[in-house]
């Protein structure tokens, strides 16, 4: 295991077992597609996928209160308001160590309401944001469907690819369409630990 230092001698940050993911959608004025707000990860985990972070850090309440967090602090979006979609177990492991005694995460995903269209992504959190229709997203999600397949490390994975735990977690809302095989392949990406683990503070 290796542990990325910091300029900080705090133990090893380690991960709190708990997520939000947001699924921002709105109708654009011009197609009348439906399309989703998605930004690219500064960090692993690689590649794009709708605004997550963990639930219990900044000391957050609860996953409600997360995600209106996460919404501001990657999108620059108001939540005014959150509908629960699902609430699952997923084995995706992130950039702090492992949960413990339960490596992964208790995902809570939500539909996401505001006023906001404008995306304002976090600088050094983000490579940026943007508003894709369901055809871009497909297309993210078959790019990692076939770099999974293809055996490859998961640290290889191409920056523009849908991040890999968020193909399991889209195919489960419906927004894509990835079969059983695919999804049992993408599992090997996102259960790979980091290239080196972090202590806690910013990478």
């Amino acid at each position: 295991m290796t542990v990325m230092q910091t300029t900080t001698d705090r133990p090893a940050k380690r991960c709190c077992g708990t997520s939000v993911g947001g699924r921002l959608t709105r109708i654009d004025p011009a197609s009348g597609q439906t399309q989703f707000a998605i930004l690219g990860r500064g960090w692993f985990p690689i590649g794009w996928a709708p605004f997550a972070g963990h639930a219990r850090d900044h000391g957050q309440k609860n996953p409600r209160e997360a995600a209106v967090t996460e919404g501001s602090e990657e999108l620059g979006i108001r939540v005014t308001g959150l509908t629960e979609r699902f609430t699952v177990h997923l084995p995706n492991l992130c950039a702090s160590l492992p949960h413990e005694p339960r490596a992964g995460h208790l995902w809570t995903v939500y539909d996401i309401q505001t006023p906001d269209t404008v995306l304002t992504p976090a600088p050094g959190e983000t490579t940026g944001a943007e508003w894709v229709n369901a055809e871009e997203l497909q297309r993210l999600a078959e790019v990692t469907v076939a770099f999974a397949r293809s055996g490859r490390v998961a640290a290889a994975q191409p920056r523009l690819s849908l991040e890999a735990v968020w193909v399991e977690l889209l195919a489960r809302t419906g927004d894509i369409t990835v079969s059983a095989a695919d999804r049992a392949a993408v599992a090997r990406l996102y259960t790979t630990p980091p290239p080196a683990y972090w202590l806690g503070g910013r990478p």
